[in-house]
C-alpha cells in the first residue's frame, strides 16, 4: 500500500481517539492496591482494631467502583482512584501494625483457598516444616525399632563402630537433629505467623535452618570430646539428646565451636588480653596527662585575661580576648584540646 493511501485511510477514520493506559505494571499495581487494601479492612474488622467506619465505608464503595468487571467508561477517573486507595492503604496499614500488608494479603488469600492439607498450616512454609518434623518423628519411632539401634552401640561413635550397626545408629541421631532443628524452625516461623509479619522471602532460610541443625547435631554427638561436658549439667545427657539440642540451636553449637577455637589461637598466639589492657591504660593516662596541662593553660590565660581587664586596654581588644578565652572553654570539652587555641590567645596584641 503507498504511502499516500494510508495517509488517506488515517484521514477518512478521523483524528486518533485516546486510548486507556492498560499497561501490564499499572494494572498489576491497581490489583495489588484492591487486594491489599480489602484484606487489611477485613483484618482489622475481624480483630476489633480501632478503623475509622468512614473509612471502611468509602474502602467499600470504591472497590465497588473499580472492581475489575466494570468497563472503564463507568468508572471514575483512574487517577483519582488510585490516589484514594493508596491514602487507604496507608491508614489500614498503620492501624493494623505491627502486621505487614504483605502478611495479611497472604494469609487472607490462604484461607480463602480451600486445599487439601490446609489443616497443616496457614502458609506453604508451614505445611513443608510441620510435613518434615512428622516425618523426622516417624524416622526416629522407625529407626528405633531396630535391634542394632541401643545406648551401647551409640557410645562407641565412628571409631568403635562399623557396618550396618553404624549406619542405623548415625541415621538414629541424624533424625534426631531433624527432630529438634524441626521442631525449632516450626515454633519460629509460626511466631511470625501469629504476628502477622511473615515474609516469603525468608523461606529459603529455614531450609537451610534445617540443613544446619543436622549438622549442629552431628558435630556436637560426635566430632567433640565426650569429656567436654562432664563438668556442666549437660554430662547427664544421651547422645540423642544432645543431638536434638544440636539441632534446636545451631548457633550454640557454633558459638561452642567458636570459643574452642579462640581458646586454641589463646594457647598458640598466648594470651593478648593483657597487651590490650597495658595499652588502654596507657592511652587513659596519657589523656588524663594532656587534660591536666590543657587545665593549667586555661587557668593561665584567665589569669591574662583579669590582668587586661585591669589595665586601660581597649574596648575591641577585650572583645577579642573574651571571644578566643569562650572558644577555649568551648574547647576544653573534647578529649584532646587544640593547642592552637591557647597560642591565638596568648598573642593576642591589645
Amino acid at each position: 500500500m503507498s504511502t499516500h493511501r494510508f495517509t488517506d485511510l488515517l484521514r477518512l477514520r478521523g483524528p486518533a481517539q485516546p486510548t486507556p493506559i492498560t499497561s501490564p505494571d499499572a494494572s498489576t499495581l491497581a490489583a495489588q492496591l484492591r487486594d491489599e487494601c480489602e484484606a487489611m479492612a477485613r483484618y482489622a474488622l475481624h480483630h476489633g482494631l480501632p478503623v475509622a467506619p468512614e473509612l471502611i465505608a468509602q474502602l467499600s464503595a470504591l472497590l465497588s467502583k473499580t472492581a475489575p468487571g466494570i468497563p472503564v467508561a463507568a468508572q471514575q477517573s483512574t487517577r483519582d482512584n488510585a490516589y484514594a486507595l493508596a491514602a487507604m492503604h496507608r491508614k489500614l496499614a498503620t492501624a493494623i501494625a505491627p502486621a505487614t500488608p504483605q502478611a495479611v494479603t497472604l494469609l487472607d488469600a490462604q484461607h480463602h483457598d480451600h486445599r487439601a492439607l490446609a489443616w497443616l498450616g496457614p502458609v506453604p512454609l508451614i505445611r513443608l516444616l510441620t510435613v518434615a518434623a512428622l516425618g523426622f518423628l516417624i524416622a526416629v519411632i522407625v529407626i528405633g525399632l531396630s535391634p542394632d539401634v541401643s545406648s551401647e552401640n551409640i557410645d562407641r561413635g565412628f571409631l568403635q563402630s562399623n557396618g550396618t550397626r553404624l549406619l542405623w545408629n548415625v541415621l538414629f541421631l541424624l533424625f534426631c537433629a531433624g527432630l529438634g532443628a524441626s521442631f525449632a524452625t516450626l515454633f519460629q516461623a509460626h511466631r511470625y505467623i501469629a504476628a502477622s509479619t511473615y515474609d516469603p522471602k525468608y523461606d529459603a532460610s529455614y531450609g537451610a535452618r534445617l540443613i544446619l541443625g543436622l549438622i549442629a547435631g552431628l558435630i556436637l554427638v560426635e566430632m567433640l570430646p565426650a569429656r567436654l561436658f562432664d563438668q556442666g549439667s549437660m554430662h547427664s545427657f544421651g547422645k540423642p539428646a544432645l543431638a536434638m539440642l544440636g539441632g534446636f540451636s545451631a548457633t550454640a553449637v557454633h558459638r561452642l565451636l567458636q570459643r574452642l577455637v579462640d581458646t586454641l589461637e589463646t594457647l598458640v598466639r598466648g594470651d593478648r588480653a593483657g597487651d590490650a589492657d597495658a595499652a588502654l591504660q596507657t592511652q587513659r593516662s596519657r589523656a588524663a596527662h594532656e587534660r591536666t596541662q590543657w587545665q593549667s593553660e586555661l587557668a593561665a590565660s584567665l589569669l591574662d585575661l583579669q590582668q587586661s581587664l585591669d589595665t586601660s586596654a581597649s574596648g575591641e581588644a577585650l572583645r577579642r580576648r573574651l571571644a578566643d578565652f569562650t572558644r577555649s572553654m568551648l574547647a576544653a570539652d573534647s578529649a584532646a584540646a587544640p593547642p592552637a587555641a591557647l597560642q591565638n590567645f596568648q598573642s593576642t596584641e591589645e
